[in-house]
């Protein structure tokens, strides 16, 4: 019987023994993994933050674009109110215009033109006698 207790007792000591060394392998792989992932962690945190800061900045950038075109957009609509009151503000004045224009009696002005040329016609080769060649 204490053969028994023995036997027993040695085979205790035994699975202590690779309990004791397997807690052990459990323990060093634990604070390799954990010296490993820390560093990476800090960088990609570091990261993290960096690509924050990096979309801050396009939102901002945007921000200020969309504010550009804001701006730009009620320039262009100032710009087709002014176009539009220089039209109504000069329509009349052009209907006007044009009312004259069809006024006129072209045939008796071409009339007249050819009037006063025949009448120069004289004039201009008595003055060509004058000019010094």
């Amino acid at each position: 019987m204490e053969q028994q207790m023995l036997d027993t007792q040695k085979k205790m000591l035994k699975m202590l023994r690779v309990s004791y060394f397997t807690n052990i392998i459990l323990v060093i792989a634990l604070v390799a993994a954990v010296c490993i992932l820390v560093p990476r962690a800090r960088t990609m945190d570091q990261r993290i933050k960096s690509l924050m800061d990096q979309a801050k900045t396009m939102m901002d950038h945007t921000e200020e674009a969309l504010g550009k075109l804001n701006e730009l957009g009620e320039d262009a609509s100032e710009l087709i109110q002014n176009t539009n009151k220089m039209v109504g503000d000069n329509s009349e004045a052009v209907t006007e215009t044009i009312n004259k224009l069809n006024q006129v009696d072209f045939k008796k002005l071409n009339e007249a033109i050819e009037n006063l040329n025949t009448a120069i016609k004289p004039l201009a080769e008595f003055a060509k006698m004058f000019q010094r060649e």
